[in-house]
């Protein structure tokens, strides 16, 4: 059973982008993909699926930023959104509804989003469409107010994807981040959303097991009156949403991915193999849709960067070649022993040496219903300050293992 759910400010915003979209300016949008082939099963996860994206919900005072892409500064595929939103339509360019199914517009909407050092950090994933827990999740730390409204000011905030799939409303988590990204802009703080597995996949096959599923994101569609094939194609303000997410996203030295396997790659690297992957194959792409990818890679069943050499100097090196020194991933909640030994219990954040953070609690009730934590780093320079940030608004140390 969904619950009916939508708030008076999220159906307000939808009417908004409506209207936009109406008078030939776009609306909100992302996108993404991970874990495992459609229709297998993640491993230590009891639901069926992949991981995913993020998008901007509509103006600011009187327009849409354009998403232009610093050509000089910037390799191909990769934006520095320095000075612009994250996964902004550019209105001159994109009109909701008129977007072709195999096009992106890699100029504005880049594989890769770069920002600043952020002056305080949030961080959440794998939301899978539980608004209720992310509405409690928020509220306890003061990312929202009671009326549901962006209240963390200068903050900089990043879902790790997986918006969709087994939770009740994922339209509702959709269309409610989509108005707190704008709100967000507005303060002068950011919202960057990146991509999962479950919505690439849902891209490359709106009817794939998981999003046909009982619990699935066909069926919240159906419930906000869209159709899957429709939303996939980008002709509704959902679809627009996760069509055009990053696949990670680089704030100041802290890099952001799913699933976060680079292989060691550098940004231009990884940037372009992902443009050139989904240019050729869409969103079923191997680069994306591979079990040992960057969306789907899974550290229960194998810890990727455990697989050659020192564990830590790997690390180390692979967050260096992306311009970074701290690694973010969602995408596991299950148990993972470690090769020495250390193991990260399920459902837990947990991080290893200061460098690689695995934030995915089960937060939704789809999932382990554990209702979630949020990482916090209020001084991005220093690891050591990061924590967890509970429902009820509890902050609790995060020790390095």
């Amino acid at each position: 059973m969904h619950r009916a759910t939508s708030s008076t400010l999220r159906s307000a915003s939808l009417a908004f982008a409506l209207l936009l979209a109406a008078a030939g300016c776009s609306g909100p949008i992302f996108d993404a993909q991970s874990d495992n082939d459609a229709g297998t099963q993640d491993a230590g996860d009891p639901d069926a699926g992949p991981d995913g994206g993020g998008f901007d919900a509509g103006p600011d005072g009187g327009g849409f930023d354009g998403g232009a892409q610093d050509a000089g500064n910037q390799d191909a595929g990769t934006q520095d959104a320095g000075n612009q939103d994250a996964g902004v339509h550019d209105a001159g360019n994109q009109d909701a509804g008129t977007q072709d199914a195999g096009i992106r517009d890699w100029s504005g909407f880049p594989a890769i989003v770069t920002l600043p050092q952020a002056s305080s950090l949030w961080v959440l994933s794998d939301i899978h469409g539980d608004d209720q827990a992310l509405i409690t999740l928020l509220s306890g730390a003061g990312i929202i107010d009671q009326a549901q409204r962006w209240a963390a000011g200068t903050a900089t905030f990043v879902i790790v994807g997986d918006m969709i799939d087994k939770g009740p409303d994922a339209v509702g988590v959709i269309r409610l981040v989509a108005a707190l990204q704008s709100q967000a802009r507005s303060a002068g703080g950011q919202l960057v959303v990146t991509m999962g597995n479950h919505e690439a996949e849902f891209l490359a096959d709106p009817t794939n097991s998981k999003a046909s599923a009982s619990n699935g994101f066909d069926v919240d569609l159906a419930d906000a009156g869209l159709t899957p094939a429709a939303t996939a194609a980008g002709l509704d303000d959902v679809g627009l949403f996760i069509r055009d997410l990053p696949f990670a996203a680089r704030v100041g030295d802290w890099f952001f991915a799913h699933a976060g396997n680079t292989a060691g790659q550098t940004l231009a690297q990884l940037s372009a193999a992902l443009v050139a992957g989904v240019n050729a194959s869409g969103f079923g792409a191997d680069i994306l849709a591979n079990t040992s990818s960057i969306l789907e890679a899974k550290a229960a069943t194998s810890v990727f960067w455990e697989q050659s050499g020192d564990p830590q100097t790997t690390l180390t090196n692979w967050a260096h070649a992306l311009g970074a020194e701290r690694i973010v991933v969602g995408h596991e909640p299950a148990k993972v022993t470690f090769a020495d030994g250390t193991k990260r219990a399920a459902d837990t954040m947990f991080q290893r040496y200061n460098r690689i953070f695995l934030i995915d609690t089960g937060m939704s009730v789809g999932a382990n219903n554990t209702g979630g934590a949020l990482l916090h780093v209020p001084n991005p320079a220093d690891p050591t300050s990061a924590e967890r940030v509970t429902p009820d608004g509890a902050h609790h140390t995060l020790v390095a293992q």
